[in-house]
């Protein structure tokens, strides 16, 4: 079945369908009450060092690579300083330490352009920040932005999503980020036969996690949000999932069963003590 998608030049004024995203999508399925707080009552969000560590992150390199689109000639290194720096001004609430470990992070980065242009195989960054608004069947407006958009020395076409993650293990099975941008990219372009993609880990070294997709695994993708949609506008009941990990929800403070949950797996231990 020919896909009736459309990718949209920009964010329409109005639309009767669902306003999906990756990150909404992910919302749900890990928990319909996150869903509600964030999507429906908008409650304020709590702000965690590691959101501001990785939009400090983001912006760095948002900046270098924009800077080198729009004609910088100057040393890699020279563009670094200035894309850093404004990327501090952007990001005014990050801490020293958390700018001296981006600042290394910079570093590295930089050495590996180094080591990938003098084996000539530098790729042609064509993308960055590269928005995307997209019409599933008039049910579905996709939106989102993809960190990075490239054509690879072979020629393929390659989106990347940076991660500043610690823990990398979880990603290896989280594939709808990665295969969503890849079918943007084959709206975009119809010719487009197999699609590159990689997790970036800033904090490993720039390792990447890299897969390619073929088109007709690429366009299965659209039914899932079409799904994801109905179930999404059929929830009643918007039940919390909670789990060790609700300790860094955004929203526990308004969860009674997610603290219930930090309570009960909160370890107490009684017995002797050494007070030497």
């Amino acid at each position: 079945m020919k896909s009736l998608a459309k990718v949209l030049d920009s964010r329409p004024n109005y639309f009767a369908g669902e306003w999906l995203s990756v990150s909404k999508v992910k919302t749900f399925k890990d928990c319909p009450a996150k869903y509600r707080y964030n999507y429906i009552e908008s409650l304020p969000r709590k702000t965690w060092d590691f959101h501001v560590f990785g939009h400090l992150a983001h912006s760095s390199l948002e900046f270098f690579h924009e800077f080198i689109k729009n004609g910088d000639k100057r040393l890699y290194g020279d563009i670094m300083v200035d894309a850093f720096d404004a990327a501090i001004k952007e990001h005014d609430k990050s801490t020293s330490s958390q700018r001296e470990e981006i600042r290394q992070m910079m570093d590295e980065y930089l050495d590996l352009l180094s080591d990938l242009d003098k084996k000539n195989v530098l790729p042609n960054v064509i993308g960055v920040e590269d928005k995307f608004h997209v019409n599933i069947d008039d049910k579905v407006m996709l939106n989102g932005f993809i960190d990075k958009v490239q054509v690879d020395p072979d020629g393929m076409l390659h989106v990347v999503d940076y991660k500043t993650t610690k823990n990398k293990s979880f990603l290896a099975k989280d594939t709808l980020q990665l295969q969503t941008y890849a079918y943007v990219k084959c709206l975009q372009d119809p010719n487009l036969k197999k699609v590159r993609t990689s997790y970036v880990l800033l904090r490993h070294g720039f390792e990447s996690m890299t897969k390619e997709y073929s088109r007709k695994q690429i366009m299965k993708i659209e039914k899932k949000f079409l799904d994801f949609a109905e179930n999404i506008r059929n929830e009643k009941l918007w039940r919390p999932s909670t789990s060790k990990l609700c300790r860094f929800c955004d929203f526990l403070s308004h969860c009674k069963e997610g603290k219930a949950k930090i309570y009960r797996t909160t370890n107490v231990k009684y017995g002797e003590c050494d007070w030497s």
